[in-house]
Formats: structure tokens, sequence, C-alpha cells
């Protein structure tokens, strides 16, 4: 049984109703759909009639597969499309492989160094005019429920050791971003690419927005700038053949992850958190195929 939208020809015009309908075996006919009842033109039902029949139908047969509309409330909408769009470019670089290995040789690196880094690298791309330390800007995106980090200590205290480690392996990492990069850029460095790119780091990624006393911390930050840089040129030369990005980045943000409470039943207090992804458009669709992802409204990498 299902609802669907039946079509009359009249010589007034197609008129458009809501039926329930049934699929049917015909002897001799094969399949075929059966009209059970008429909920009425679609032109005259509004949203509240739609969710009146809706709300009916969970508390006639009781479903706590879904939720009253009276009983859902929306928490917060945090920033989704941005940080997946990134996380895929940095994840592309292999940087987490990279990192990982640097600090397997490190032992006295005691934190996720990875995960830490990506998060600020991530925050200068996704958000480069933010004055927000990334222990703040962290709870406005999605990685407050994303798997794999929502546990991390998201301390401020963190996030500067992970800088100091950062500068510790600078060198290690550059040798092997290095290697990584041969098959990104020509070895035919053009001068004037190279001026854009001090003009992108300036207002791009806003480099001059430096708020460490401590010089060791003012240098890490510089290098987080930079591998933010990186991961902009990737994207514009492998997706873009070096077309600017502002317009991909305006409609990337526009994608949104929803985390909403509902309450299941009117005499128990029993409520879920749940996320929600917005409907993505056709553009943000096709933005999210060029760094190979998917299936952008994929629930699998959030808790539940």
């Amino acid at each position: 049984m299902f609802a669907r939208v039946s079509r009359s020809k009249k010589k007034s015009g197609t008129y458009e109703y809501l039926v329930i309908s049934e699929s049917i075996h015909i002897k001799g006919k094969g399949s075929s759909t059966r009209d059970i009842a008429n909920l009425g033109n679609i032109k005259k039902l509004n949203s509240n009639d739609i969710d009146n029949i809706i709300d009916g139908l969970i508390r006639v047969f009781k479903s706590e597969k879904y939720a009253l509309s009276d009983q859902v409330k929306i928490l917060e909408s945090l920033e989704h499309g941005s940080i997946i769009f990134w996380q895929q470019l940095w994840s592309r670089l292999q940087l987490p492989e990279i990192i990982k290995k640097i600090e397997f040789r490190n032992e006295r690196i005691e934190i996720d160094l990875a995960k830490y880094v990506e998060m600020m690298v991530i925050h200068r791309c996704a958000d480069p005019l933010s004055k927000l330390p990334t222990s703040k800007w962290i709870n406005r995106t999605c990685y407050k429920a994303m798997k794999g980090y929502h546990n991390l200590n998201m301390s401020d205290d963190y996030f500067y050791r992970s800088m100091n480690y950062l500068l510790s392996i600078k060198d290690e990492l550059e040798l092997a971003l290095y290697t990584k990069l041969k098959s990104f850029f020509s070895s035919n460095v053009i001068l004037t690419e190279v001026e854009m790119l001090f003009d992108d780091l300036k207002h791009i990624v806003n480099i001059d927005s430096v708020r460490h006393w401590n010089d060791y911390r003012a240098r890490a930050h510089v290098c987080i700038c930079i591998l933010s840089l990186l991961l902009k040129r990737i994207f514009e030369i492998d997706c873009l053949n070096g077309k600017e990005m502002i317009e991909v980045l305006e409609e990337i943000e526009k994608s949104k992850l929803i985390r909403y409470e509902v309450k299941y039943s009117e005499k128990e207090d029993r409520r879920q958190v749940l996320p929600k992804i917005t409907q993505c458009t056709d553009l943000q669709k096709q933005i999210f195929k060029l760094v190979g992802v998917n299936n952008p409204m994929s629930l699998e990498r959030f808790v539940c």
C-alpha cells in the first residue's frame, strides 16, 4: 500500500489527486494498481493537512519508527558540506597516512596528531576569516557528531600541543609531501603563479590573522595556512583546471547537518537525538562528485 498522485483529464483541465493505492495481480494481464482511497485535490491540501494525516496514522498504529510533528525539536544546524569536501581532499593527498607514519616513528607524540592537524587545516579552508580558535569553531561543525572525532578532547591545550608536534615533524612532512606532489604539479614553475599563491595566502587563507604570542606556535600557524592553501590549489588544478573556486565554496557551505530531538511517546519521556543532512542540490552533488563523494547525504560517518 502506498501514496501516489492520480491525474484526471477533464474538459476544464487536468486535475491531480492524492490517492492511496495497492498493487494487485490481474489474471491474464499481470501487475497493476488499484486506488482504495482518494484524499482530495492536491491543490486544496496544505502542509497542515499532510502533517495531520501523517500524525493520525502514527497515533492509530502506534508506530515508533516515526514521531509526531509536534514532538520533533531541532537542536542545532552544523556546518557539513564544507567539512566533508575538504576532508575528502585531505584524504586524497593521503595526509592522514603520511602524518601517522611520522607519528609512529616519534614515540613522544601521545595524541592523534593527524586528526588535530586535519581539523586546524580544514578550519582555515572552510572559514579563513574566522576569529574563533579551532576548539570553539568545532562546536559549529559536524565534527562534533562525527565518528572518530566526537570523543576527542577539544580543549585549547590539545590543539596547542598538536601545533608544537606539527612543527617538530615539519621537515619529514615536507619531504613526504614533495614526493607525493610530483604527480600534481609541473616542474615548470611560472613566476606569476608563485605571486598568485602569495596573494591567496594573504586573502584566501588569511595568513595575517596570527594570534599566537609564542614564536613556535606562530610558525606552526603558518604551516597550517600553507597546508590549507595546498588543498585549495590541488582542487583548482586537479578539478577546476586552475579556475577560481569561490562559487564552489559558497555552494557547498549550504549543506548542513541538522541534529534534532524526537519524543516517541506522549505518555513516556523517551527521547532520541538524530542527525539529518539537508537535501543536496544538483550543483552540490556535482561538486562533491569531483572530489569523490558519491553520497554526500550518507549518515554512516556520524554518531546517532
